[in-house]
């Protein structure tokens, strides 16, 4: 064991992660672990793949958040007050919510990483997004607020088509478990779907399509100042909206650099960020498309790329370091292989009219195989599998096998009282690594 300056033994330093999936929440791990940190890990289910990570210390049970929080706050005060964690890291909205709700009461038990109350609230509302991305003059697509199902005409004629719908935030604290998804609508009885679905969770934003792909900058922050900044173009993204499936990293575009300089500027940043935009290859006009205020789903290619965002992160915030050197691995790409499996499928039976509308556009056939070759030429990595820890790559495919052997072998009825079964593997929970 390390000693300290007076002689004494050290404390292992060690974090709590808070999450559930094997995009961000699993690399955060990794990336912590083979820091040398002891990484203790809370809020996921027992058969989550990422728990199979050689780089989890130790995990933690806590209650499902309820509608008062109370039994999931004593618990996490409880852990807090027991272990003294370096940081608190929240790695999806679950986890962040409450935690954010309840901060005055927990903060004073630990280190947890939270944006400011002013931050939190601008990057979860699409909407006070969007407004302030005008008003600091980066551009954003035309968009109008939907009250109901009415406005849908009078939408369609100021916009045109096609549309997307976005509710004002993804989570909602009351219900956790439910996710408020972005939809693309080509058609006005498609627009009134959508919006009467959305609404019953509040005004939904209906923003005009913007051609093009999708591109991050992410960044890491220190009272508005990027300290270190990271970009990637999404090549494979599901023509409804939502995480892409494949990515690359991509040198950084001054102008997209400058917009999110802006913007964390404006908010007065600290943490972490993903700002997302559209960007038309052909024309090179791009638009603001929304921040995450948290870590991202394409996290695994930053970090492998050489940009540690969880480790900077932890630097920044525990060790107060302000200087990272500029620079990551440019043209690697990532592939989450299960995801992108889906989008294979919908890319193949895609019919004709919904392909000419898809937004972004897929690329050719020709294109998608000649990607294949990324693999020999070892330019291209797994989200979830690594040479290191291949557990949780393992039990996620071992998971995924599982569910499709259920569904065969008990079709799929109008029962609400069905679930999903863990497999064999999965029903044990796991402890300390040995």
């Amino acid at each position: 064991m390390p000693l300290s300056a007076r002689g004494a033994p050290e404390r292992p330093r060690s974090v709590l992660v808070l999450g559930s999936d094997t995009r961000s929440f699993l690399t955060v791990i990794r990336s912590l672990g083979r820091r040398g940190l002891h990484v203790h890990v809370a809020g996921a289910p027992p058969n989550a793949p990422a728990l199979r990570s050689r780089y989890v210390d130790v995990i933690h049970r806590l209650p499902s958040y309820a509608a008062d929080g109370d039994a999931w706050k004593r618990a996490l005060r409880s852990l807090l007050q027991r272990e003294p964690f370096d940081l608190v890291i929240p790695c999806d909205d679950p986890a962040i919510l409450p935690l954010q709700r309840h901060r005055a009461d927990l903060e004073p038990c630990g280190h947890l990483y939270l944006l400011s109350p002013d931050a939190f609230e601008v990057t979860t509302s699409k909407r006070r997004t969007t407004v302030l991305a005008r008003q600091l003059g980066v551009p954003v697509p035309r968009d109008a607020m939907a009250s109901s199902i009415a406005d849908a005409d009078a939408i369609v004629a100021q916009l045109g088509l096609p549309l997307v719908l976005k509710p004002t935030t993804s989570f909602a604290i009351e219900d956790l478990t439910a996710r408020r998804d972005v939809q693309t609508a080509d058609t006005v009885e498609e627009v009134r779907r959508g919006l009467s679905e959305l609404l019953r969770h509040g005004p939904v934003q209906v923003q005009e399509h913007v051609r093009g792909s999708g591109a991050g900058v992410e960044v890491l922050v220190h009272e508005g100042k990027i300290l270190f900044a990271f970009q990637h173009l999404r090549l494979h993204e599901p023509p409804e909206g939502g995480a892409s499936s494949y990515r690359k990293s991509v040198p950084l575009n001054p102008d997209l650099l400058h917009a999110a300089e802006l913007l964390m500027a404006a908010l007065h940043y600290t943490g972490v960020a993903m700002v997302e935009f559209k960007i038309d290859q052909e024309s090179r006009r791009w638009a603001l498309m929304e921040i995450n205020g948290r870590f991202w789903g394409s996290l695994p290619l930053a970090v492998a790329a050489g940009a540690d965002f969880p480790y900077y992160l932890y630097q920044m915030l525990v060790q107060g370091r302000r200087d990272f050197p500029p620079g990551y691995r440019e043209g690697l790409y990532a592939r989450n292989w299960i995801q992108d499996a889906s989008w294979l499928f919908k890319k193949f039976t895609a019919d004709p009219p919904r392909r000419r509308t898809l937004t972004p556009p897929t690329p050719p056939w020709r294109q998608v195989v000649a990607e294949f070759t990324n693999v020999l030429k070892l330019r291209e990595r797994s989200d979830t599998f690594a040479w290191d820890d291949p557990g949780p790559a393992f039990a996620e495919l071992r998971r995924m096998l599982w569910k499709r052997i259920v569904r065969i072998g008990r079709p799929v009825r109008d029962n609400p009282r069905r679930v999903d079964l863990p497999s064999p593997g999965e029903r044990r929970y796991a402890g300390r690594r040995g």
